[in-house]
């Protein structure tokens, strides 16, 4: 589901990039000495030194949405029953397409196609007499990381470390401690001396065994006080019944949202902040240790003037002493380990994923697509994407990183090979 993020920008030089994408084509402008942009039709990019792998989803009124993959010297049609539009990625020779069901595919040619498979129950019968119906889910792959031997699998429901053929390690969900579900973590995750999630506000470190290691909550330090909205003649009632209803409470300064993390000797965040008083959101980028401390936390001097919600997507890509930080489908900025904006840009356009290689940063994004009733033809229209540059830099703030009581539990989780047909929750 995508949405409109309008923004209100400091005035600013603008430039813009337009292309075509109803056939396959690629634009390129130089808006950065170091990096240039390329456009690319197609949903998810992965790279590796000598090849851009690029899916596209054909969809047509007569057929079921057929997934494709291009790269630089061949093309591979998949099983139009394949679900496999969340993820593509590249590690060892070996390229994995991901989503309810996960494909190896190496040397232009298809390995397996296999489904992660967890055990649940459900009850059926009364309140008073719960009779316990166990069946077999298929999980649904976000993301998927490499340390260069294993594989890690993020579901939302929780992490899964495979080996290269989808065979199980560990399978693991985060729960409270009160053993309520945590809930769906970001899509993005990392892997370095362990593997790095985030939720919400919220980062989490896995050791490489599955267990828990910390999870902090990004947290302002800062309070203001917000005036207590209730009806007069309430407050008023209140009073008569010798109640003292104050004017004002307090509150966190910022809220934080993360969506996006990467992770080498330290752990970089970016996402949005929320500035109660001003009802305004601010890119956000923060720097922890690998023990979850806070190094630096910034915001940037670029500001919504409506807030709203926003796509829960973005990853950061690291090129030598340059991070790549691309969130919300518009939002993409360079910074240093010190968290100095190097570039600015906003992306107008429907956009998919970005990657990085060879000092190019390509932008994968999607045609516009009109379906005609009465069994006419599909029309595709040329969409024109747009690069703004933005005059910006990070402003520190104050950042607290307060611990967050989860626990790691073992789920039981196997791979089974792709049976295709439709979707269905299986007894067992």
């Amino acid at each position: 589901m995508n949405r409109l993020l309008v923004l209100a920008i400091v005035a600013a030089a603008t430039f813009a990039v337009t292309f075509s994408v109803n056939y396959l084509t690629t634009s390129r402008f130089n808006g950065n000495p170091d990096y240039r942009f390329e456009t690319i039709e197609g949903i998810n990019i992965a790279t590796d030194d000598k090849n851009i792998y690029i899916m596209e989803i054909n969809r047509s009124l007569e057929s079921p949405p057929i997934p494709h993959i291009r790269a630089n010297s061949w093309n591979l049609t998949l099983n139009g029953s394949l679900w496999v539009s969340n993820v593509l990625k590249c590690f060892n020779g070996n390229i994995y397409a991901a989503g309810v069901d996960v494909v190896k595919i190496r040397n232009s040619k298809v390995v397996w196609v296999k489904d992660l498979v967890t055990k649940r129950v459900g009850y059926e019968g009364t309140r008073e007499n719960p009779i316990p119906v166990y069946y077999e889910d298929i999980l649904n792959v976000f993301d998927i990381e490499s340390d260069g031997k294993y594989l890690y699998l993020n579901t939302r429901d929780g992490i899964v470390k495979t080996d290269e053929d989808l065979n199980v390690i560990w399978a693991v969900e985060l729960l409270r401690r009160s053993g309520h579900r945590f809930g769906d973590l970001n899509d993005d995750i990392s892997v370095s001396d362990g593997i790095y999630a985030t939720r919400w506000n919220s980062v989490i470190k896995l050791n490489k065994d599955g267990e828990l290691e910390w999870a902090t909550s990004l947290k302002s330090d800062e309070k203001v006080k917000v005036k207590v909205k209730i009806p007069e003649e309430k407050r008023k009632a209140a009073e008569k019944e010798g109640e003292k209803v104050p004017e004002f409470y307090e509150v966190e300064k910022y809220w934080v949202d993360l969506y996006a993390v990467y992770a080498e000797d330290c752990v970089y965040v970016v996402g949005l902040v929320h500035e109660r008083l001003n009802d305004q959101d601010y890119p956000f980028l923060a720097k922890l240790s690998s023990d979850g401390e806070i190094v630096w936390a910034r915001i940037v001097n670029v500001t919504y003037p409506t807030p709203g919600t926003y796509e829960l997507e973005g990853k950061i890509i690291r090129d030598k002493t340059t991070f790549i930080a691309w969130f919300s489908n518009c939002i993409l900025f360079m910074f240093d380990e010190n968290g100095k904006i190097l570039n600015f840009y906003i992306l107008n356009g429907e956009i998919g994923d970005v990657a990085l290689t060879n000092n190019t940063i390509y932008i994968a994004a999607l045609p516009i697509q009109i379906e005609r009733i009465e069994k006419k033809p599909v029309i595709v229209e040329k969409r024109e994407v747009k690069i703004k540059k933005i005059p910006a830099v990070s402003i520190p703030i104050s950042i607290r990183a307060a611990e967050h009581e989860l626990e790691a539990k073992r789920i039981e989780c196997y791979s089974k090979n792709w049976e295709g047909g439709e979707r269905m929750l299986i007894p067992v």
